[in-house]
């Protein structure tokens, strides 16, 4: 199993296939120096597509996942394609506050002000 590290930067939507096959992708970019974005999208397929739900954009996370490549031979033109699928297998979330308060879909509930109690220790 590989592993990739980064923040994510989307989140896509369920996709239900008339197999009843479901799949959701989740795309992460690479923690680089800032030379160049390094997004890189990562498929939950069937049950594994629940891993997504709650995770939001701009969270740091770990990605474990294996590579997956096939053949494909178009019928009508008998060409020959190849595809490569990285298949997410775990989900490890790095940093639950995504940033802070000000990030999208954040539960962060700031505290109230502590209170001047003239010096008093308040236990």
């Amino acid at each position: 199993m590989y592993e990739f590290t980064g923040t994510v930067k989307k989140v896509c939507d369920l996709q239900t296939f008339a197999s009843g096959f479901t799949k959701r992708d989740l795309v992460v970019e690479e923690e680089k120096d800032g030379s160049w974005p390094n997004p890189v999208a990562f498929t939950f397929k069937k049950d594994n597509t629940a891993k997504l739900d709650g995770i939001r954009e701009g969270q740091r996370v770990k990605v474990g996942f294996a590579i997956d490549g096939r053949e494909w031979n178009d019928p009508k033109t008998g060409n020959i394609r190849y595809f490569t699928d990285l298949t997410a297998l775990r989900l490890d979330v790095l940093d639950n506050d995504a940033g802070g308060p000000d990030a999208p879909g954040s539960d962060f509930v700031p505290e109230e002000p502590l209170q001047d109690l003239d010096g008093d220790i308040p236990f």
